[in-house]
């Protein structure tokens, strides 16, 4: 695409970016000097060997359970209140700084002079319990760090960065629950969340997240215990859910976990389309319609892990989306892990022809309407 092309475009000053790991938001390059300074083993032979290990790329993943086994190392490296502390700080200036470049360097530093915008407002996801230095044994925490300080350290980075920005960027810090993680560890996250959240204002809401394929919530059982999740975390939090990006999930399933979670959003509700491909069942559809549930799509991370096989399959999910008239927003999810920006992941759709500016523009109107930041809506 050329630059007079991409010029052509109404792009908004400031946009609003929803989806983003905070395990997948530190450019690889300060990952490896956290890991340095902190002396974390299991880096590999130098920067350049660490560079290959931790970039998540097609020739290594083949579906979303080998996409998450890079998550485990960063988890560790961004263990305890300084390291998380950093890895906030640095998550936001990188958000600021890179996320309307086209262009960035082999580390994920920024190597575009003219952005075309830059994010505003950023909502930061992330499982404080992963960031104890442990996960949680038949419901016993048997991490080094104190959850408590992870979070206080968290929400701390959060507004001293407000703070120093000075209206430029709002943040917002989203506490995912694990799929892998007993209900007791679940529990005891949401327990803090209700604690935490009475003090720091920039906690504005709850996830799931994590393999699939462990837990797909199939069970009835298992799907009560996560709604009563949900519930313990208390009111005034915007509730997402990764739910249907793999076939361990299907509609049925999808289904009933919208329908006992009731999120707001929800992220790669790919087997929706699937049904709708393969079986012409759209209920799934027409449940995110009546519930005017947003779609929180990020297209690198869905081909990386073969959620969908193609960009131009990609293009279709998003025409059915608007057929149904179901709101949706571009993100970015792992930015610093695929080398990658907003601005590129809605350039390369651009590209191929499958969006244009008018949807492009919808879907930054829709991150804005439908963040968790605006939470008197919640």
């Amino acid at each position: 695409m050329s630059l007079a092309t991409k010029k052509s475009i109404k792009w908004p000053n400031s946009v609003t970016e929803l989806h983003v790991h905070v395990g997948g938001s530190v450019p690889l390059y300060r990952l490896w000097e956290i890991a340095v300074e902190r002396g974390i083993r299991g880096l590999g032979k130098g920067y350049d060997d660490f560079l290959s290990r931790v970039r998540i790329d097609g020739s290594k993943v083949h579906d979303l359970d080998s996409y998450l086994e890079v998550y485990d190392t960063i988890e560790l490296i961004q263990s305890g209140p300084d390291a998380i502390r950093q890895s906030i700080i640095i998550a936001i200036h990188r958000a600021y700084r890179t996320g309307g470049m086209a262009h960035l360097g082999p580390g994920g530093e920024g190597g575009d002079p003219d952005p075309l915008f830059s994010i505003g407002r950023l909502e930061l996801r992330l499982n404080p319990l992963k960031r104890t230095g442990a996960v949680f044994h038949k419901g016993k925490h048997a991490g080094l760090y104190d959850v408590d300080r992870i979070i206080k350290s968290c929400c701390d980075a959060v507004e001293d960065v407000a703070l120093a920005f000075r209206g430029k960027i709002e943040v917002g810090l989203i506490f995912c629950f694990g799929r892998d993680m007993t209900y007791e560890a679940n529990m005891i996250l949401a327990e803090k969340t209700a604690q935490w959240k009475e003090v720091y204002p920039c906690i504005v809401g709850l996830d799931l997240a994590g393999s699939e394929a462990v837990n797909p919530l199939n069970d009835a059982k298992k799907l009560e215990e996560m709604s009563q999740v949900y519930k313990e975390a208390g009111k005034g939090l915007g509730h997402t859910v990764h739910v249907g990006e793999t076939t361990h999930i299907d509609i049925d399933t999808f289904i009933k976990t919208i329908e006992a979670i009731n999120p707001q959003r929800v992220a790669h509700p790919i087997v929706a389309y699937r049904a709708y491909i393969e079986n012409k069942d759209d209920r799934g559809f027409k449940l995110l319609k009546e519930r005017n549930i947003v779609c929180e799509l990020c297209v690198k991370s869905n081909l990386l892990t073969r959620a969908l096989p193609s960009l131009e399959e990609y293009g279709k999910f998003i025409n059915i989306l608007d057929k149904y008239e179901i709101p949706y927003t571009f993100n970015t999810d792992a930015p610093s892990l695929q080398v990658s920006s907003l601005a590129q992941e809605i350039l390369m759709l651009l590209e191929h022809g499958l969006i244009n500016e008018e949807q492009i523009l919808r879907s930054f109107k829709a991150a804005d309407e439908f963040s968790f930041l605006n939470i008197n809506r919640f």
